[in-house]
């Protein structure tokens, strides 16, 4: 998310001890000046940047480090505080508990508003019990309707959509129909334009006036520049926004511009998305943010996308089987399955606290590699699976394997191989952990 971890800078920049026990200005003004390029770097606002360092700068000046803690430690904390008070100090989210509750998404074309509709549609119907309908007022981008009719029939929730109908007319609608529906939930996506303009804005104010909704929300595409800025206030004065969604915050984007947004509108950042899939929508909390910028990872929000998302017998069953020596290709199998419903590779490694920085080119590598693997394992059979000890006495079973699947046989026998190794790898784990030694002791240099 940011070019060099704040963490990093801190530790690099603090190695050395002070003179005594209380941070002095002199001791953080080589870390604060790499802070503030990590920061510009990031595209966070200026005006922001300079707010930030100057309350870290108060924070930390005077500051006693008690004996036994490191400076470096204690700094650290201080940044986070401050950067928990610039994302908001609490978490503020959608009350979904809201009986029939009207959201209305705005935002720029582009910015994964219509993505973002349905998200929140899902999460509201799995997580809320809530029957949403979502409601297409984006007559201006072609296919802008028939996507939000295909995710609304991906998700199996209810939809109204009156083609090129004035959208505030439609809006009207929709609000009847759901009344007589039971929808508890109306969604609405209205008209997303390359850039604000009068009549998108006036369009924008008849249809809150229409539906009198009870959430405004800006979706805001993480990758934007420092131009989101100007843009995000535009549709505050015009409509009030009560918060913002951002989007594409599991990619490598610098994010600072969106993530400023908070602080120069002070309206709250209530949801973020993670992935470019329907269940990949998470509550915005700005501690675990804090985490993230600082380079700490997010192995709350991780945990909790594990428990939404793996199923917990068939992963508990599958680390048996690892442990005990036993794992095969159908637990390999499942192993990808379960991790593919967690999202991206990337988005997995940024939660990661530590986690070693991959380049885009490598996750893209891997997760190449995972699919090639789902297919050549699609084209065994589970017998083969579950004995692949069958694929070294049969060579005409590898063969067919080879064409069913379209793959090299070199594909096939890498996979194999490096089965093979993990297979072993985890066998001795499993056999040191029954011993009560620690398996991972060779690993910490």
């Amino acid at each position: 998310m940011f070019k060099s971890m704040i963490a990093s800078i801190v530790a690099k920049n603090m190695k050395k001890k002070l003179d005594n026990s209380t941070i002095k200005e002199e001791d953080i003004v080589e870390v604060l000046k790499q802070i503030r390029i990590s920061l510009l770097d990031a595209d966070v606002n200026l005006g922001v940047t300079k707010t930030l360092i100057k309350n870290i700068r108060e924070s930390a000046v005077g500051t006693v480090v008690d004996p036994g803690r490191k400076p470096d430690e204690v700094l650290l904390l201080i940044i986070k505080e401050e950067l928990v008070k610039v994302l908001g100090s609490e978490t503020k989210t959608i009350d979904f508990k809201k009986k029939d509750l009207k959201i209305m998404m705005v935002g720029l074309q582009g910015s994964g508003k219509t993505t973002s509709v349905a998200k929140i549609a899902n999460f509201a119907k799995n997580k809320f019990d809530k029957k949403p309908m979502v409601v297409a007022c984006d007559i201006y981008r072609p296919a802008a309707i028939d996507q939000l009719v295909t995710l609304a029939k991906e998700i199996n929730v209810d939809y109204y959509e009156k083609q090129t109908q004035d959208p505030v007319i439609t809006s009207k609608e929709a609000m009847a129909l759901a009344r007589n529906n039971e929808n508890d939930l109306v969604i609405v996506d209205t008209a997303g334009r390359l850039h604000t303009n009068t009549e998108l804005m006036e369009e924008l104010v008849k249809i809150k006036k229409a539906i009198n909704p009870d959430e405004i929300l800006l979706v805001v595409d993480a990758m934007a520049g420092q131009d989101i800025v100007n843009v995000a206030q535009e549709f505050n004065n015009a409509l009030s926004l009560t918060g913002i969604v951002i989007t594409k915050l599991d990619s490598d984007a610098r994010a600072g511009a969106a993530l400023s947004l908070r602080s120069i509108l002070d309206v709250p950042i209530k949801l973020t998305g993670i992935g470019e899939k329907i269940g990949s929508l998470d509550v915005f909390h700005p501690d675990r943010i804090a985490d993230k910028i600082l380079g700490f990872g997010d192995i709350l929000t991780l945990a909790e996308q594990a428990a939404d998302t793996l199923d917990e017998k068939v992963v508990k069953k599958s680390f048996q089987r690892m442990l005990s020596g036993k794992m095969d290709l159908e637990d390999l199998l499942s192993q990808m399955e379960q991790i593919s419903k967690m999202g991206s590779l990337g988005s997995i490694m940024n939660m990661l606290p530590n986690a070693p920085k991959i380049t885009d080119d490598k996750i893209n590598d891997v997760e190449q590699k995972m699919k090639t693997w789902k297919v050549l394992l699609s084209s065994m059979t589970l017998k083969e699976r579950r004995n692949p000890s069958l694929l070294k006495k049969n060579p005409t079973r590898r063969i067919r394997i080879i064409k069913g699947s379209g793959r090299k046989a070199d594909e096939l026998n890498k996979m194999l191989s490096e089965w093979e190794k993990a297979k072993q790898r985890m066998d001795d784990v499993g056999k040191q952990l029954k011993k009560g030694q620690n398996p991972f002791s060779s690993w910490i240099k």
